[in-house]
């Protein structure tokens, strides 16, 4: 009898212990596999782009670059596609889009002069508004509370003011003056004088 009670309680530990594994397996199966997390790429940053030349100094001019000319002095421009620039004295410029068919000048302050030899069109960003050329030269001016807008030569010119309202330039000579933050003035002819001023101020920073 004694035997008989020892084999039953060895049957029920073997069965106990059995139970427990069976119990067990599925919640250690059940454990996610932990996966290290792998390094992020970090992207190369884009190398600057040269769209043009500072031709007194002879240096590579980026785009979207600040480019400041101090009093008494100026900076000469040539761009990838051949258009020349020209800030003069006090002046801020930037170049913020150069394409095949669409340059975009940035004018802060200062005067400049623009001679395009893109077959699109070149904008000039100024305070006051913005200038649209195609094959054309023009010449600017910001003042105190105004800025002039002249065109140098044939060719076709569009001012536009933040007030809302554009005129065009189409004839050698004409000129036109955005007050503040308005609108352009009607286009007249600039007496031969005062067109000096505008068409020899760049031989004048291009000599310094």
């Amino acid at each position: 009898m004694a035997f008989l009670y020892r084999r039953l309680v060895r049957i029920g530990l073997t069965l106990a212990v059995a139970t427990a594994a069976g119990l067990a397996a599925p919640a250690f199966a059940a454990t996610p596999e932990v996966k290290l997390a792998e390094p992020l790429a970090v992207a190369a940053s884009p190398s600057p782009r040269v769209v043009g030349q500072d031709v007194r100094r002879n240096a590579a001019v980026m785009l979207g670059q600040r480019l400041v000319a101090g009093p008494g002095s100026g900076i000469a421009l040539r761009l990838g596609d051949g258009t020349s620039v020209v800030i003069g004295p006090n002046s801020v410029l930037s170049v913020d889009e150069f394409a095949a068919d669409r340059i975009v000048l940035r004018l802060e302050r200062g005067s400049f002069h623009v001679d395009s030899a893109n077959p699109g069109l070149v904008h000039v960003i100024l305070p006051s508004g913005t200038v649209g050329l195609r094959a054309a030269a023009v010449a600017g001016r910001i003042g105190p509370d105004h800025t002039d807008i002249v065109l140098l030569s044939p060719g076709r010119v569009d001012v536009a003011g933040f007030g809302g309202k554009s005129v065009r330039l189409d004839r050698q000579g004409l000129t036109t003056r955005i007050l503040s933050l308005g609108s352009p003035s009607k286009p007249v002819l600039l007496p031969a004088e005062r067109l000096k001023d505008f068409t020899g101020f760049a031989a004048q920073v291009a000599m310094r």
